[in-house]
């Protein structure tokens, strides 16, 4: 099961971070400068603001709770801001330039924890009706043998692509996610199961937490 885990987990990462490069003008003292830097993905890290809002906007999931005077309170900023870049302005424009392991865990962390609880918002007894599972059904369909299910398993899986990254899946990722997700399926026998390390996979790649 670890392994099927890191292979999902680098299968969003084919797409990598584009570097950006910053051109620096002639300074004041007449030394010319005129060099790029590349910014490693460690600096294009979204703040924690940024992740909450992200996350918020593609799962319609708040990581928080309202207290009793109607203050939200949102966990992710709250618990997890500071290790995750800081959360004010010197602090989230002066990261490391390498992820420390800390902020990784982090990521996988807060990724399976989201990812289990949009699954079982839906797949739960008392569900009233799908939020984010609009082209399958989360207890039902799984892909495989069965065409239908298959199709709609996949068709769910697009949207959620769309959702993440803004974009299709390609045809290796599409591949690769299905093969692992039938793997899972005859491990594990239950579809939601399946759809929880999915979006596990999605929501803590690179390309969902960069810029």
């Amino acid at each position: 099961m670890k392994q099927l885990l890191f292979i999902m987990f680098f299968l969003s990462s084919f797409s990598s971070c584009k570097c950006q490069k910053a051109d620096q003008s002639e300074a004041d003292d007449g030394a010319s400068a005129n060099e790029s830097v590349a910014l490693t993905p460690a600096v294009m890290r979204l703040t924690p603001e940024q992740i909450s809002k992200q996350i918020k906007q593609a799962l319609d999931f708040d990581i928080g709770w309202t207290d009793p005077d109607g203050r939200f309170h949102d966990l992710l900023i709250e618990a997890y801001g500071v290790p995750l870049g800081g959360i004010d302005f010197v602090s989230t424009h002066k990261r490391d330039p390498i992820p420390k392991v800390q902020t990784l865990l982090l990521v996988r962390r807060i990724a399976y924890d989201v990812a289990s609880a949009v699954v079982w918002r839906e797949a739960k007894p008392d569900a009233t009706g799908p939020i984010l599972f609009q082209h399958c059904s989360v207890t039902e369909d799984y892909p495989g043998e069965d065409a239908d299910k298959d199709n709609r398993w996949m068709t769910q899986l697009e949207d959620f692509y769309w959702r993440f990254y803004s974009r299709p899946p390609t045809e290796a990722e599409k591949t690769l996610v299905r093969a692992t997700a039938i793997d899972i399926m005859q491990r594990e026998k239950w579809p939601p199961t399946v759809w929880t390390l999915t979006l596990y996979a999605l929501l803590s790649s690179q390309e969902f937490w960069t810029i």
